[in-house]
């Protein structure tokens, strides 16, 4: 990514076709408060009102450009950052990926030459996992900042992940006001790496995905 290259890279955290299942089972479960609606708030966030109408848009941006060119950062659309025709493409696919899983949550046994794997398959080779995990980063710092980003950094190198250091993360003033950003992006990042892991894997077995 061009404008956020100090970012470190992270390592991999989901690694096999079962760990991916694992994850699926995990955050695909809670219907309440999910990652299509952290997708809301981060909008909310970030209020940009031209962004919204790209996202409104972007179906018919894709019958007139191709979804690497979109997700480029060099695409120039009349009225529209570049930052946005991408940040735009990122959500777009991100929730078109959510619902693909939800949905084969609720039908397992789905066709493989449905269309719809397609679309799927099209999203995965327009992006790279790493490419889609670091760019939605940039997105989220650029609202929290980087001083924030920081220190949550910090907090979460010297915590253990259990109940109570989640408890002493969203108690800490200092985190408290983008705590839920962030734990959505770190769930998102779960979720891309598990796609990515499952679909890209030469042992494809649409048949017992959940």
């Amino acid at each position: 990514m061009k404008n956020n290259k100090k970012v470190k890279k992270e390592k991999k955290l989901v690694k096999s076709v079962d760990q991916a299942k694992t994850v699926f089972n995990m955050l695909l479960q809670n219907s309440k408060k999910n990652l299509e609606s952290g997708i809301s708030e981060l909008l909310d966030k970030l209020k940009n009102p031209k962004l919204d109408l790209l996202l409104d848009r972007y179906p018919d941006l894709l019958q007139e450009y191709d979804l690497e060119e979109l997700l480029s950062g060099d695409l120039e659309i009349i009225g529209a950052e570049t930052q946005d025709v991408k940040t735009a493409g990122l959500l777009s696919c991100l929730q078109l990926l959510l619902h693909f899983c939800y949905e084969l949550k609720e039908n397992p046994n789905p066709n493989p030459n449905d269309k719809r794997f397609g679309s799927l398959r099209y999203i995965l080779k327009s992006i790279t996992c790493s490419q889609f995990v670091h760019e939605l980063l940039y997105v989220v710092i650029s609202l929290v900042g980087t001083d924030y980003y920081q220190k949550f950094q910090q907090r979460i190198q010297n915590l253990n992940f259990d109940s109570e250091s989640a408890i002493e993360l969203e108690s800490d003033p200092e985190l408290n006001e983008h705590i839920d950003l962030m734990t959505w992006f770190a769930l998102v990042r779960l979720f891309l790496e598990s796609v990515y892991t499952y679909f890209n894997s030469s042992d494809k077995n649409f048949k017992n995905t959940t």
